[in-house]
This record gives C-alpha cells, structure tokens and sequence, in this order.
C-alpha cells in the first residue's frame, strides 16, 4: 500500500494541490499548528484493512512546524527570541534525503533567494559561466554525484522544490568551489576572492584537553542569513550544523549523534577533474559514525577538488587534521597546539598547485598571527583553555586580514560565527557573528554519556 504525505503552510496551498490531484484519495488531513497542515493519500484502487486505516497519515515523514516544537516525527523551527538555546533560526527535519532537502529548502527559501540577490553580480557570473558548457561544467559533477553520492544529490534536489530556487542555480552555488578554480584556468576573473576565502582553525589537544576551534568567515551578505539545520534520515545518525543559504550542510561547522565534528577550510587549488564536488563529500563526512570512516569520506578517490578538514571524535578523543589534492592526501593528528587557516602545510603537500594570489594575502596573514599566538600559549600550554583559543580568533592583528575579519572597503569577508567544540563533554559553544563582540551559547545537541 503505498501513501504519499504532504505539507502545506497555507490553506490555498493545499487547495491547489487538491485540485490537481485526481485519481488520489484523501486518508488523513491534519492542521499541525501555526498555519501548517499535513496531507496523506493513496490511490483510490489500495485495498487496506481497518488497522492499516488507522496507521494511515500517523508517520508523517516530515514537518515544518514554526514557532515551536511538537512531539513524534514531527519538525520544528525555533529562535532565540522564542526561549530557545540557539542564537539562530533553527529547523530540524526527519525522512527520506530528498524529504529533509525539501523541508529545509520550504523553511530557507527566502533567505536562499536573498543570499542569490546581495551576491547578484558574482552569482550571474558563476551562473552563466557554468551554463555556457553544461555538460562539462555542471553534469559532469552531478553524474559523480548521482553514481557516489546519491543522497546528498537527492537532499539537493529537496531543496530546490522546497525553496522553489531553480535547481541549476543551487548546482552552481554547490559547484562554486570547481566552477571558481575553472573560472581561474580559464583567465577569467575569479569565482571567489581573498575577500572572501577565509577560515581561521585552532585544535588543541593535551593532558585532558581536547578542543577544536574555528572561524567560519565567508561573504558579509550571509551575516544575517546563516541558520542552524538539525536533520535525521534512517540509518544515519542525525547532526547539527550551521548552514549557508542554498549550500547542502557541512560546509559550516556541525557535530553528529555519533560524536564526529566537522569544520573545513577552502583550498584555492588551481587543479580540478570531473568527479564527487567538495561540498557533496562535506555533506556525506556528517552521515559517518566513526573517525576512519569520516577520513575514508573526505578523502572519496573520486573527488573533484582539493580540500581541508578537520575532523575530531568525541567518542575516540582524537582530532584530525586532512588536506586533500587530486592525487594524494595528508592527515595529521593534532598533538599539542594545531593551527590551520587556507593554504596547505603538511609536509607531502606542500608543493601542491595553489593559487597563492586568491587566498595568500588574507591566509598567511592569519596564520603569521595565529602562529606568533601559538608561540606564546606554547610557553604555558597546560594553562590554555577554550576561553584563550576563542581569544586567539577574536584577534584583529594583520587586519583587514586578522583571524577575526571584518569588513573594510572593498573586502567584504567577514567572519560570520566562532565555534569551540569540547570533546569531553560533546559540546558546541557558539559565537554568532565575530567573537570579538558576540554572546556565547553553549550548545548540547546531543547526549555522549
């Protein structure tokens, strides 16, 4: 007996759906909450007893419920002003890849087209570009996709019909990482720039500290569009991570049931393959249960671009530095004090083709300071904390080029939240916005004793 089950946020929405829905019949219609309604149904030639009856329309796969929380598979929307502990719109989604996607895009919509908007001329660059050579700048990344990583095409996908987003338009903000270094090769000008790339990573572990801290810095036009997505599909264990407008989960940072945190730092490299996008691994790394098979993930052989993670583990204690090239791969494990911002370090990948002239200026920028603050907590390592490490990222030494970015003229990055993951306890301590100036939230998405 197959059911299908629908939401709507408007009454006129789930008309219009009625109305073009011949050959079904209704079986359950229920207002959730807030304006929201859940529709189940099944063609009018099932057979179903009366116990099957009854079960109909009761597994909803996935709400959007506004303003508040609800209680069996159903979603939620919170914020900060409704009491909640997140500093930032909240969503959290259960069901099928494409059912999350689809949710997530319906709840964002206005914050994905508003993010496409502020960025127009960047966007229609990247956009045209892409589209002037389908085949060999968008489905050739799609197809990798599709045969890899299906899910996280099909979660895509659920967010272009839930945003109503053109799906193509969310495949190049999802390519930007390739089209950007094919843009590059090709002379043109670049996808992104040094005002932009940038990412700021400190990773301590000694004695019984175990600490990742991180910057996430991107464009000033996401500042008030970022928001949290906490998201659970069968099988996987569920996650929460700060997400981008229109970009799949796990380019922010996020933590999952299974005790794996990600946060990642742009690689400018100049070389690129038609394979699995960046942003895809990204997604897939936060359905891993385990810090070897996170690795086996950000490493996929199939991978379209180079690449840095960090990963840790909050149940195995251990954080993980990996850079990735087409060709090869470094991990290091953190001992002692980790710094890392956007251009390669590790010994093997050292003479990896980068383009020094995107990201240098702002990178070694940051890193020369994080480095001379490294220097210093070296000298005390056993008395540094998380609280110094989220001071080490709220310095604006090297500015406009500091580990805590601002903007300033034509530089329009911006570090748009901090992060401090504790491995002892699984926790998240947030800073929305610069941690110089912002409030921090201690966030426990998840029970690790």
């Amino acid at each position: 007996m197959a059911q299908v089950t629908h939401n709507f946020y408007s009454l006129a929405d789930l008309l219009r759906f009625v109305k073009g829905s011949a050959g079904f019949a209704i079986t359950c219609f229920t207002c959730l909450r807030h304006s929201t309604y859940a529709l189940s149904m099944v063609s009018p030639k099932t057979s179903f007893n009366r116990r099957e009856f009854l079960r109909l329309g009761s597994g909803l796969a996935v709400s959007i419920i506004a303003g508040g929380c609800a209680t069996g598979r159903s979603g939620s929307v919170r914020t900060a002003a409704q009491g909640s502990a997140y500093p930032l719109p909240l969503i959290e989604v259960s069901g099928s890849p494409y059912e999350c996607g689809r949710a997530i895009g319906r709840r964002f919509g206005a914050q994905i087209k508003t993010g496409i908007a502020r960025r127009k001329a960047w966007f229609i660059e990247l956009r045209t570009f892409m589209q002037a050579d389908l085949p060999g700048r968008c489905n050739c990344f799609l197809d990798a996709a599709r045969k890899h990583l299906p899910d996280a095409l099909a979660e895509l996908h659920g967010w272009a019909d839930g945003s109503g987003v053109d799906f193509l338009d969310l495949a190049a903000l999802n390519l930007k990482a390739e089209l950007g270094c094919m843009l590059l090769r090709a002379a043109e000008k670049s996808g992104e720039s040094e005002s932009c790339a940038a990412c700021s990573t400190l990773a301590l572990v000694d004695g019984q500290r175990r600490l990742l801290a991180h910057n996430e810095d991107g464009d000033s036009e996401y500042a008030d569009l970022m928001f949290f997505v906490k998201e659970s599909q069968p099988g996987k264990p569920a996650f929460l991570g700060l997400s981008y407008p229109g970009i799949l989960p796990g380019n922010g940072p996020a933590i999952n049931q299974a005790g794996i945190v990600l946060t990642t730092n742009f690689i400018a490299s100049k070389n690129w393959r038609a394979g699995v996008p960046r942003y895809f691994i990204d997604r897939a790394v936060l359905d891993t249960r385990s810090l070897a098979e996170a690795r086996r993930v950000a490493c996929n052989p199939e991978r379209a671009f180079g690449f840095h993670f960090n990963l840790a583990s909050v149940k195995e204690k251990k954080i993980v530095s990996i850079e990735t090239s087409l060709d090869r791969q470094e991990p290091y494990e953190v001992r002692g004090l980790y710094v890392h911002t956007n251009h390669l370090l590790l010994p093997g990948m050292r003479d990896v083709p980068q383009d020094i002239d995107t990201v240098g200026g702002s990178s070694f920028s940051r890193y020369k300071v994080l480095t001379a603050i490294k220097a210093e907590y070296d000298k005390r390592l056993s008395e540094i904390g998380g609280a110094d490490l989220v001071k080490a990222l709220s310095s604006h030494d090297g500015a406009p080029y500091s580990p805590c970015r601002h903007p300033q003229g034509q530089l329009h990055g911006q570090t748009l939240a901090c992060s401090l993951f504790d491995l002892n306890d699984g926790s998240w301590t947030f800073y929305p916005g610069n941690p110089c100036r912002a409030r921090s939230h201690k966030l426990k998405p998840f029970d690790f004793t």
